[in-house]
């Protein structure tokens, strides 16, 4: 049995302790297998991207059905007439009852006859049915600007953070091997040299757990617009509008109250069968006279309107109206609530820009002298770990403040119904 000092035990305790971190610093340094890779396209632009994204919406088959029913309602308004016409033949004969040899034969044709108004109506909500359907369209390509806005930002700040947190490690290793030199020198603990490795690893893992964020919102990008490139330039002018009274959303939900309204003047009209023309010719050969006698005879018919058709005909297109009238009012409230978050939030994030601005020059200028400090041996590791760490922080937001800006500007534009 051999004894060791305490000494001895405490240097091998570290020994071992380095060896388990140089093991851990190179498995945080392997490459990562699975990657979802996004080139930069500096020719590609986010109207581009938008298009990409409208054309694998899934609305696109619900606007497609859509565009059915609009074709529909215009064969049914150019129609010569407001119904199909019908034909008739018949023929009757007294062979299996008095048998005098008495014959009949009938032909007839009804024609529907316009209904005042009823074409006109067809038309105009026909018309209006179009209307919508365009300006659907045009709110599905503001729902996919968003959609894309979102993205492309977040993809931005994942990549940002990458980029900062890979920069934090290079800085902790430079000051790692400061602290090494100094060690070997007999001017530092081991002790010293543990705790800059381990503030390497803990910025290696956070550099991996961003490449993975990294990884994640590039993936959702891919999945949203179909491609594996992204456009370089994502900033968009800040639109001068101040109200969101062009916006697509808004002017699809009028269309829809417009199109509820045009069908329930049509409902008026239409609540009674339209009047029916008939033309028949009649030949006849009677008992007494074997001549064939022909005549032509003309006929209308007129039904009659009465409440039991017409009350639920017209109480659902009130409700139908009553219903797109209160989501054209939610609507307006959401979209009054948006713009001025938009607008309020781009303001506070840029005072916010300013103040971030003059924080990170103090502490980059901080830790800059910290390290000088360092090298000649005038401050403690600790201390130049935590101006390190506080200047890495005021790096991480200014960056990430500078894109934010530019995403709430683009977050405005949204709310004001201008597509990038």
């Amino acid at each position: 049995m051999f004894l060791c000092s305490p000494n001895d035990r405490v240097g091998r305790l570290l020994l071992g302790s380095g060896l388990l971190l140089h093991a851990l610093l190179a498995f945080a340094a392997a490459p990562i297998s699975h990657e979802d890779a996004l080139a930069i396209n500096p020719h590609l632009s986010l109207h581009a991207v938008l298009q990409q994204v409208v054309a694998l919406h899934p609305q696109q088959a619900l606007l497609n059905a859509h565009q059915h029913m609009v074709a529909a309602r215009r064969t049914m308004a150019n129609s010569l007439l407001p119904q199909s016409p019908a034909i008739g033949v018949s023929h009757q004969s007294d062979a299996w009852l008095s048998r005098r040899n008495e014959r009949e034969w009938q032909a007839q044709l009804q024609i529907p006859i316009w209904l005042p108004g009823q074409r006109q109506a067809r038309t105009q909500v026909a018309d209006l049915a179009e209307d919508s359907l365009g300006l659907d369209r045009a709110g599905l390509q503001q729902l996919a600007a968003e959609l894309l806005r979102n993205s492309v930002w977040e993809v931005a700040l994942r990549r940002n953070d990458v980029n900062v947190y890979q920069q934090r490690s290079n800085t902790l290793r430079s000051i790692a091997e400061d602290v090494k030199k100094r060690f070997l020198a007999g001017e530092v603990a081991r002790i010293e040299v543990m705790q800059s490795e381990q503030e390497v690893l803990l910025a290696e893992r956070q550099a991996l757990t961003a490449i993975a964020e990294q990884m994640h919102a590039q993936f959702r990008y891919q999945q949203l617009t179909g491609l594996h490139e992204i456009p370089a330039r994502l900033e968009e002018p800040l639109s001068p509008l101040q109200d969101f009274s062009t916006s697509a959303f808004w002017l699809a939900a009028q269309a829809r109250l417009k199109l509820a309204e045009g069908q329930r003047d049509l409902i008026m009209i239409e609540h009674r069968q339209n009047p029916v023309l008939t033309l028949n010719t009649r030949t006849m050969q009677g008992a007494f006279d074997q001549q064939f006698n022909n005549s032509l005879g003309v006929g209308i018919s007129i039904p009659l309107s009465t409440e039991v058709t017409r009350a639920p005909q017209l109480a659902n297109a009130e409700q139908s109206i009553g219903d797109t009238r209160s989501q054209l009012d939610t609507l307006r409230r959401a979209l009054e609530m948006g713009l001025h978050e938009a607008e309020h939030t781009l303001e506070v994030s840029r005072q916010e820009l300013l103040m971030i601005e003059r924080q990170h020059a103090l502490s980059r200028e901080n830790a800059a002298l910290a390290r000088k400090a360092y090298r000649v041996g005038e401050l403690e590791l600790s201390q130049l770990l935590r101006l390190q760490l506080l200047a890495f922080e005021a790096e991480r937001s200014l960056q990430n403040q500078q894109l934010q800006v530019q995403w709430n500007i683009a977050k405005y534009n949204q709310a004001v119904g201008v597509l990038p």
